[in-house]
């Protein structure tokens, strides 16, 4: 007969049963940190932005851009931080049409005809919001024409395209158009008037005529707190100083060779209290007069500047001797050297008023004619460049004439330099020996890169010298170029010179033949010293 158990054992029972039998409960799930998500994004960012230039843009671009919108689509974490690097950077217009379903096309050009409803402006300023920079400098033709010109108005007509928009580069059919100000608003802080474009055919024949000044007020009217500033077009600006003046968080700004200069050019600029960075392209046969400046360029760190000797003098006349540590100098010399005496002495003459200088560059785009007895003058023009002792890099292309002595000269000059290059045109006996690298490993304990005229040959009937004492210590110094075209006949001499004076130097070249080998036997003394130590270990 069966018999059956009460309640309270088959609870019991049961309890134990499932207390021994209990199904583990499952880790909590880790949530992925929102900054990694967001740097698995930005690691996308410049193949995303490829992806937008149909000329130069590769299937991994496309392959990049495709990638990111699934990677956004996997999951609502992943949504924001993807579509934010999608919609950064955008080069038209076009991708906003593509999400209104009011966009029509018409004769080829896509147009707004229809009224944009309530809810596509919503979806509209969800995109827009997340848009930073318009850039157009990598649109093409035929993309920048399949657009009407009434979009933009009537995209911007409530509040400005791109509420959040910091940079700004737009085609010249817009920067002269009614059609800037749509984009235009108080979060800009880096614009180009026009953008430059570098795949233009004819650019110089369209902009022939126009005149930048309107819009350039305009501009700083709308966006007052622009801090860089590119004006790359060779056309006019009216009212330039009028309009540069208002910007006044402007602290970079570039300007091409102009075609017409306002008498009041470069006192507008020289007034801008927080510049730092200009990038000036004077005209050859304009004169300013700058008699009535004073305390021009307060706050002017970085000077690059192109044009004749006596202009650029007279700039760096105005230019606080304090503050300039960057200085790039691009003169337009005359063909014939004797023409040149009178503006460049002044010029290099000038340089060693400013005593915070840190780096030098002066170059000509001119091809000089010279002779033996330019040799003097030459090195007139740049000894004045001795006395600026806390240089840590120059770049000097203008042609000079060497000797040991003054080589010797140049090393003590300069104990902080980090950087030479004197890849200026020298000949016959201004052609320092190979020995005279040792004052540079003596006095210049901070120099790691050496570009400098050498005399790698030797006399064949003469004994080879003897390469000097080893440097005693281990000198920073580890790229060496050799300026002139000469073929090396020695490598190994060569080599051996540049390893007891360098002995850390790892790679030396120069435009003749030979270097390969120069260098091949460069690495088997450092294998060498390499076995040598761990034998020593």
């Amino acid at each position: 007969m069966f018999k059956f158990a009460s309640s309270s054992n088959l609870s019991s029972k049961s309890s134990s049963s499932s207390s021994e039998f209990s199904i583990p409960k499952p880790e909590p799930v880790q949530v992925l940190d929102n900054r990694i998500i967001n740097l698995i994004c930005e690691e996308l960012q410049f193949e995303t932005y490829m992806a937008l230039d149909q000329q130069l843009r590769t299937s991994s671009h496309l392959a990049a851009r495709q990638g990111l919108l699934s990677f956004g689509l996997s999951s609502k974490a992943f949504l924001e931080p993807a579509l934010n690097v999608l919609w950064r950077i955008l080069s038209s217009v076009d991708p906003l049409l593509s999400v209104l379903p009011e966009t029509t096309i018409v004769e080829g050009k896509k147009m707004l005809v229809k009224q944009i409803a309530p809810k596509s402006w919503d979806r509209l300023r969800f995109y827009t919001s997340r848009v930073q920079t318009f850039d157009q400098r990598i649109l093409s033709e035929k993309e920048e024409s399949s657009i009407h010109t009434s979009v933009y108005a009537r995209l911007g007509q409530i509040q400005p395209i791109f509420p959040a928009l910091a940079e700004f580069h737009p085609t010249i059919s817009i920067s002269v158009s009614n059609s800037l100000m749509f984009f235009l608003s108080r979060t800009i802080n880096m614009a180009s008037l026009p953008a430059f474009f570098p795949r233009a055919k004819s650019s110089k024949d369209v902009e022939e005529g126009i005149d930048y000044g309107p819009s350039l007020s305009i501009l700083a009217w709308k966006s007052p707190g622009i801090q860089t500033l590119y004006l790359e077009s060779d056309a006019r600006y009216s009212g330039f100083s009028a309009s540069i003046t208002c910007f006044h968080n402007l602290k970079s700004l570039r300007i091409v060779r102009l075609s017409h200069y306002d008498s009041d050019f470069i006192n507008g600029i020289a007034s801008l209290q927080k510049l730092s960075y200009l990038n000036l392209t004077l005209p050859d046969n304009t004169s300013f007069d700058v008699s009535d400046i004073q305390g021009g360029f307060p706050s002017l760190n970085t000077l690059r500047i192109s044009g004749s000797p006596g202009e650029i003098h007279k700039i760096l006349k105005l230019v606080s001797t304090s503050t300039l540590s960057e200085l790039r100098l691009t003169c337009n010399l005359h063909s014939v050297w004797e023409e040149n005496r009178t503006g460049m002495p002044d010029l290099t003459r000038c340089l060693d008023r400013f005593s915070s200088l840190a780096v030098l560059e002066v170059s000509s785009i001119s091809e000089i004619d010279l002779n033996l007895f330019d040799a003097q003058f030459l090195w007139l023009l740049f000894s004045p460049i001795l006395r600026s002792s806390h240089l840590r890099k120059l770049a000097y292309e203008l042609p000079l004439f060497l000797t040991d002595q003054r080589t010797a000269e140049m090393a003590v000059a300069w104990p902080h330099i980090e950087s030479l290059s004197l890849t200026s045109e020298t000949w016959g006996e201004g052609i320092p020996p190979i020995e005279s690298l040792r004052h540079f490993a003596e006095h210049c304990p901070r120099l790691e890169s050496l570009e400098f005229p050498i005399r790698v040959n030797f006399v064949v009937d003469l004994k080879p010298p003897s390469p000097p004492p080893p440097t005693l210590f281990m000198h920073p110094l580890r790229n060496f170029r050799c300026i002139l075209y000469d073929d090396v006949k020695s490598p190994a001499i060569v080599a051996l010179h540049l390893y007891q004076i360098f002995p850390g130097l790892k790679w030396a070249d120069g435009p003749g033949s030979g270097w390969s080998e120069v260098q091949s036997t460069l690495n088997a003394f450092h294998f060498l010293s390499k076995q040598d130590r761990q034998l020593l270990e």
